[in-house]
């Protein structure tokens, strides 16, 4: 054995497993969210704000959210980190949906809607980012 050969270092796979989940769980909420909003045609502008708001009553009842503020040893009584980071994880994805692709949303399968805007990885890298933007 080569003693200079770099020993892979463990994946964090449940980490990564339970934030995919989370994700999914709060996506499915946002599932019937996005059926009242694609009923009522609201503009992209307001669904962008529902979205927004209803992230902001669902993540900090996850235990993901509550692990990222302790390790980064921050509270958030007065929901300006959380507010911060539902911006941060869902403007610049539904800013790019067409009103159309908005209004359809409900129509799709979580996993539908996960692809759409973006893809799996895609999210997980933009959670581990606003996690990390956190002050």
């Amino acid at each position: 054995m080569n003693a200079n050969l770099p020993i892979s270092e463990p994946t964090n796979t449940p980490k990564k497993r339970r934030a995919i989940i989370m994700w999914l769980r709060v996506i499915a909420v946002m599932f019937a969210t996005f059926f009242f909003l694609s009923q009522c045609a609201m503009s992209k502008p307001k669904m962008k704000a529902a979205v927004i708001e209803s992230c902001m009553k669902n993540v900090p009842f996850t235990a993901n959210w509550q692990q990222a503020l302790q390790s980064k040893q921050l509270t958030d009584p007065d929901q300006k980190l959380i507010q911060q980071y539902c911006v941060c994880m869902w403007d610049e994805p539904l800013q790019k949906l067409s009103d159309k692709q908005l209004q359809s949303l409900s129509k799709l399968s979580a996993t539908e809607q996960l692809n759409l805007l973006g893809g799996e990885q895609a999210f997980a890298r933009r959670d581990q980012q606003c996690l990390q933007s956190l002050k």
